[in-house]
């Protein structure tokens, strides 16, 4: 059975995707998850501590995500390294798209956030660093000076990819989509793929 913070978090997401942050009142989370308003405090401080919590949750599961397919990262680690940035762009897809405004505008708005936020950054170019390196030692690209440094470069090259989705809009306003997003996703991948390999 659900867990009454599990609830209010669930429903946080929901409604804050659907309506916004600053619409969204912590009587419609209590509403939505079937609890009461006083049940709702004894969980959380007040409605930026929920979007807080909601990030967190967003962030831990990524990062536990991210962890599991480099711990069982195998050669080539290209290809393992793919499958990460692919996930990754997709799942910030996921919760923008359906359950929460962009990350940009939450961060704006909560100094709490923005700190979760870095600090989940930082942990996921570790890991683009450490299959980096397992790349270079595999020859299938160039020793680099600095692997978490290019790990930054790898991820700020797919920038485009995360909300908000302006750029990608601007081209196909009517037509972008998760499948548009796939689509520029696998393209850029490969093409930032094909740029560590040239130093071979």
């Amino acid at each position: 059975m659900m867990k009454r913070r599990e609830k209010v978090l669930e429903s946080a997401t929901w409604l804050f995707g659907y309506y916004g942050f600053e619409k969204t009142t912590v009587d419609d989370i209590a509403d939505k998850a079937g609890v009461s308003k006083g049940s709702v405090y004894l969980e959380f401080q007040n409605k930026e501590a929920i979007l807080v919590a909601v990030v967190q949750q967003f962030t831990a599961r990524e990062m536990q995500r991210i962890q599991a397919l480099v711990h069982n990262c195998k050669p080539p680690y290209l290809d393992c390294l793919k499958k990460l940035l692919y996930g990754h762009v997709m799942a910030y897809w996921d919760i923008a798209s359906g359950h929460l405004h962009s990350p940009e505008v939450i961060a704006s708005a909560n100094p709490a956030i923005m700190s979760e936020l870095l600090s989940f950054q930082s942990a996921v170019f570790m890991q683009i660093a450490y299959i980096l390196e397992k790349a270079a030692s595999n020859k299938e690209i160039a020793n680099a000076p600095d692997y978490y440094r290019l790990g930054e470069l790898v991820c700020y090259s797919l920038v485009v990819l995360f909300p908000p989705y302006d750029r990608l809009k601007a081209s196909n306003p009517q037509d972008f989509n998760k499948i548009t997003l796939e689509q520029y996703t696998n393209e850029l991948i490969h093409l930032v793929l094909a740029g560590l390999k040239i130093n071979i």
